[in-house]
């Protein structure tokens, strides 16, 4: 007990004094290039317990600053404490109204508890600041779509339905599995590189949902598919490229058993939407999951 003792007083004795490195001075208040400076710094640090310990520290003494609170609450979402990870995901919106990352993440959850609602408030203020964002845009379709099969199955006046939880659970790792096979990693026109907001949703989804007690043996077939644009070769050689770095990406940065990822291309002969439209390409150049086992 008393060597746990001196590991813990060690471990905050650490903490504080990368603050008071970093940051200058007592109290919450700091000049803002200071927490930036602390955020970039933070950012680099790779283990997620310990990020998220000096997070902790940091949203302390940078209240306002939207990066740190944003960072925690993605920090906090990847360990699967939804309610503390809403909270800094709305501290960040209220340090700057225009943090559209902070939104779409608030939709990501609020649509994993079914409050689908809200989650297309989240996302339309979130496109509202970054119309580009295709991820964002299949999310909200997708939660409009689950919003309006749930006013149809609305119950009448007759029956009595039951009380809405206050606080609901976070949803069993198995109620995720539709959404996984579902979901729809998107690229740039003869890309194969993943931006940063997919290798977010690779974490978040597919990354924490395979580590799972519920899907931790399952093997998937990773789908990379392209649009009309292309020779047939071509088509085949940069839907591979798509599906190896997701493969890689869910190996390296999230610690799956490459066994458990089978890699396959289709090319341009599986589209998700007619090629007829600009946006419509977009959505056919992507990486899709099929569970296999």
């Amino acid at each position: 007990m008393k060597k746990r003792n001196i590991t813990t007083r060690t471990a905050l004795v650490a903490g504080c004094f990368l603050l008071s490195w970093l940051l200058p001075g007592t109290g919450p208040a700091h000049a803002a290039d200071e927490c930036a400076q602390l955020a970039e710094k933070i950012g680099q640090e790779r283990d997620l317990l310990t990020r998220r310990d000096q997070l902790m520290q940091a949203a302390k003494q940078c209240q306002k600053n939207a990066d740190i609170n944003y960072m925690l609450g993605y920090s906090l979402e990847r360990l699967r404490k939804y309610d503390e990870a809403v909270k800094y995901y709305l501290a960040a919106t209220e340090a700057n109204q225009k943090y559209a990352k902070a939104y779409f993440s608030l939709g990501d959850i609020y649509l994993s508890q079914d409050d689908t609602a809200s989650a297309v408030k989240a996302y339309e203020k979130g496109l509202k600041l970054e119309s580009g964002n295709e991820r964002a845009k299949h999310s909200l379709a997708e939660a409009n779509a689950k919003l309006k099969t749930t006013a149809s199955k609305t119950p009448t006046v007759s029956t009595v339905a039951p009380p809405k939880e206050t606080a609901p659970k976070p949803p069993e790792v198995g109620s995720m599995e539709g959404p996984i096979l579902r979901m729809m990693v998107l690229f740039q026109n003869n890309s194969a590189a993943l931006s940063d907001d997919e290798k977010d949703q690779l974490s978040l989804v597919m990354g924490r949902a395979m580590q799972s007690p519920t899907l931790k043996d399952a093997v998937f077939e990773v789908q990379g598919h392209n649009d009309e644009s292309g020779s047939d070769k071509a088509s085949m050689n940069i839907s591979k490229k798509r599906a190896e770095a997701v493969k890689k990406y869910l190996v390296d940065s999230c610690d799956i058993d490459p066994k458990r990822l089978q890699v396959a291309a289709y090319g341009h002969s599986r589209p998700a939407v007619p090629n007829t439209t600009q946006e419509s390409r977009k959505l056919n150049r992507r990486v899709e999951f099929k569970r296999l086992k």
